[in-house]
């Protein structure tokens, strides 16, 4: 079996192609739980591993593990608009994330926390997060651009599934919680160097509540999908060639409302390559064309 090295890893964990039989262990259910931390005591809370037998910790649930802990100690009427988070060690899959909530400041109009997800003693990401009082204000976005709908692409799972492909510890695009349909998909097995662009409709694979923070949480959950992979295919790489990938610092800014069960644009961007490091950008619409939210990530990108 291949290894992939690092901390935090974005979605496209490469292992060697086989054929087994897959037990689905990314159900919505399960996601929806794993992002919701449970109450130790004031603010301080504790939440499970959505792959616990996976090689590793995926950094976008512990992104929508912090951003749901800091949700749970803000005023209703607040939301957050950005979130920064810098991903320190390699987490633990085996081993629950405890999560430490600092009320930094609340203001007229602003809130903001810092969150600290500690393992074994340790932290493991650190984050701060910024929430708002609803204001309102002229407006510019950048537009959509004109990309094929969801309708008639083949999904991630699916493509997978029929190739063989798929790593059942390691479902973060490719379990039953997500519907994610790639317009140009890549082949990960034998990738070739291309424009640095990827595309994907996104969405829950089913209905999800209105609770506090947790379209969000979820947004962010996806928001690690593809980053790092809009790096590799620069150069037509990929995790097996040994490469060390790593997320290794994360931020996202939410601009207006949206639902995370609804489909989202996800435009992935590589922006810089160099120094063992890679910086990418990404952007999120709903269907009618609103950017609903920009994510930028650096990662480790290390040749062994």
């Amino acid at each position: 079996m291949l290894v992939v090295l690092g901390i935090c890893c974005s979605v496209c964990i490469i292992v060697a192609p086989r054929r087994i039989p897959v037990t689905d262990r990314q159900t919505l259910t399960h996601l929806l739980n794993t992002l919701t931390p449970t109450v130790v005591d004031g603010d301080n809370f504790t939440a499970a591993n959505t792959h616990p037998e996976g090689p590793r910790l995926y950094g976008g649930q512990v992104l929508a593990q912090t951003l749901r802990a800091a949700v749970m100690t803000i005023e209703p009427d607040r939301r957050v608009h950005s979130q920064h988070a810098y991903f320190l060690r390699p987490g633990d899959p085996a081993v629950a994330v405890e999560l430490e909530v600092e009320r930094a400041r609340d203001g007229g109009s602003f809130s903001s926390r810092r969150v600290v997800a500690h393992q074994h003693g340790r932290p493991i990401l650190v984050s701060s997060l910024s929430f708002q009082k609803p204001e309102q204000s002229d407006e510019y976005a950048l537009e959509m651009p004109d990309i094929p709908g969801p309708e008639g692409l083949q999904s991630e799972r699916a493509r997978e599934l029929a190739n063989g492909e798929i790593n059942p510890q390691f479902m973060i695009v490719t379990g039953s919680d997500l519907d994610v349909r790639v317009v140009n998909p890549v082949d990960w097995v034998k990738p070739v160097a291309r424009e640095p662009v990827l595309q994907a409709w996104m969405k829950t694979t089913a209905p999800v509540a209105d609770e506090p923070g947790l379209h969000e949480g979820l947004l962010a959950y996806m928001s690690d999908a593809f980053l790092i992979d809009v790096a590799l295919i620069t150069h037509g790489k990929h995790y097996s060639e040994g490469m060390q990938c790593a997320s290794l610092d994360h931020a996202i800014w939410f601009h207006a409302p949206f639902r995370a069960d609804e489909w989202l644009l996800h435009i992935t961007e590589a922006q810089r390559l160099g120094g063992g490091r890679g910086l990418s950008h990404g952007r999120f619409y709903n269907t009618a064309g609103a950017l609903v939210a920009t994510c930028m990530q650096e990662s480790l990108m290390r040749q062994l």
